[in-house]
């Protein structure tokens, strides 16, 4: 799925290096495909915000895709680029890596849409105030517009007053990011990786065999 765009994607932007301390290698329990959805919990002041505000336990998401027989992660980082998927795996805090798909494949004229308007996100910058446009875009905005662009919409966008916004974690990435909380734009419309998580159109991507001993 979308293999010439994320081809795309990989050859115009370096790889991610990561940002978080390397944790011992991360063995991946999914038979993943391109397209796939996939979840973690990043660590650090925004992931903890990010959980404080939505209660879930994911802060990050991407999609899979496949180039030159590996797999890879389309995200929304600094700047919108690919990664390795066991390096992607190998960041998430322990536990926190999770794999969805949808119920019902995209259909070939769905997949023009999503490369077409794919083709013109690589690059851009991470949004740190979460705006609903394309200028910038967060990792969570990135893969609903994506799938929007393909006929689908995982979930409905909500404002930022329906999230928890009185944690001590949120409030210090509001005033930090936007000067206060009588800043904030209360009706900006926002999709969190739970919210996508949730969404009734996906299901939990299928698990590996256990490998047979002896």
């Amino acid at each position: 799925m979308l293999r010439v765009l994320f081809s795309f994607f990989l050859l115009l932007a370096p790889l991610f290096a990561g940002s978080l301390a390397k944790r011992p290698p991360a063995s991946n329990p999914y038979e993943l495909r391109e397209g796939d959805i996939v979840f973690q919990d990043t660590g650090g002041p925004q992931g903890r915000a990010v959980r404080d505000a939505t209660g879930s336990r994911f802060t990050h998401c991407g999609v899979v895709a496949e180039f030159e027989g590996r797999l890879v992660v389309l995200e929304a980082v600094q700047p919108v680029r690919t990664t390795p998927l066991q390096e992607w795996i190998e960041r998430s805090a322990p536990g926190t890596f999770h794999a969805r798909r949808l119920k019902r494949p995209v259909d070939d004229a769905g997949l023009a849409r999503a490369r077409e308007w794919a083709s013109r996100q690589a690059g851009k910058d991470y949004d740190l105030r979460f705006a609903w446009n394309d200028r910038e875009l967060y990792c969570s905005e990135l893969v609903w517009k994506l799938y929007k662009a393909a006929g689908v919409e995982l979930c409905k966008p909500r404002p930022f007053r329906e999230y928890n916004l009185e944690a001590p974690s949120v409030q210090a990435i509001i005033e930090k990011r936007y000067g206060g909380m009588d800043k904030l734009p209360l009706d900006e419309p926002a999709v969190a990786p739970g919210d996508l998580a949730t969404s009734k159109l996906l299901v939990e991507a299928p698990r590996r065999e256990p490998r047979k001993k002896g």
